[in-house]
């Protein structure tokens, strides 16, 4: 698993911001391996424990 920080304000992120509708900063976002955001969250720091719900989420996708 990698952990990505993308600049959506940046030119180069214009498509992926796109892509997964962010609108608002900070946005995170879980991937799964077929590109589907699996988890989001818009806004402030997530809590851990959703994090690692959605973590599993990812895990079971495998």
């Amino acid at each position: 698993m990698r952990f990505v920080r993308i600049d959506v304000e940046a030119p180069s992120a214009t498509l992926l911001a796109r892509r997964y509708g962010v609108r608002v900063t900070p946005t995170y976002l879980l991937v799964d391996r077929r590109g589907r955001a699996v988890w989001r969250q818009e806004g402030g720091s997530p809590e851990g424990e959703a994090v690692l719900r959605a973590l599993q989420v990812v895990e079971a996708t495998r």
